[in-house]
């Protein structure tokens, strides 16, 4: 299992967001977030209207605490990390990200654990050199979760499909591809859409 950190950028995509915890209840991640990246999600949820207010963006954020409930990392926690990943940072605002990460390698989260994912859109405001020097590997949503399909097909296509299944939309298999690939995973969704036309898995 791989102790993850996502990016409230990561998270704001409803098909990605959903994907990334059947990944989680499915054994392959351990999917982490804490209070800050949960705001920051809240509030881009809102800005963009795919909440109506702060109200309902909060009532998912607790949604999303209920489903997994082993993923928040305290904000006190991630706060006692700033200083060691600072100087790792090329942008101050996405401080609190790697610091939850490092807040994952100092706690007793993960005992055997030496290397955490943070996946984020930003590349930009990391110093990924830096950050894979203290253990955190930053990777794009979009290579992280095609790596993880071509490590286990089917468990990526199960977690997919498990996920698929808990849509009251109940949307086809092409249709929810699109979407993660609306969510920036174009990749990821070419990949499993031809294992799925080609009858390697099952979506």
């Amino acid at each position: 299992m791989i102790p993850v950190v996502a990016d409230a950028d990561t998270l704001f995509g409803a098909t990605t967001r959903g994907l990334l915890i059947h990944l989680d209840y499915q054994g392959l991640i351990r999917l982490h977030w804490s209070p800050l990246i949960l705001d920051e999600m809240s509030r881009a949820l809102v800005a963009t209207g795919r909440k109506p207010d702060a109200e309902s963006a909060r009532r998912h954020e607790q949604l999303m605490r209920a489903a997994l409930p082993q993923a928040e990392i305290p904000t006190q926690q991630v706060q006692a990390q700033f200083a060691g990943v600072a100087a790792a940072m090329r942008s101050a605002k996405d401080t609190h990200v790697a610091a939850c990460a490092a807040a994952i390698l100092a706690g007793d989260f993960y005992s055997s654990t030496q290397v955490v994912s943070l996946v984020t859109k930003n590349i930009r405001d990391f110093g990924v050199r830096k950050l894979a020097a203290l253990g955190i590997e930053v990777q794009q949503p979009d290579a992280f979760l095609l790596n993880q399909f071509r490590q286990d097909p089917a468990a990526v296509a199960s977690a997919f499909a498990a996920f698929r299944a808990t849509l009251r939309s109940a949307p086809e298999p092409d249709r929810l591809l699109e979407r993660l690939a609306a969510d920036g995973q174009a990749l990821t969704a070419a990949a499993l859409r031809d294992a799925w036309q080609q009858g390697a898995v099952r979506l």
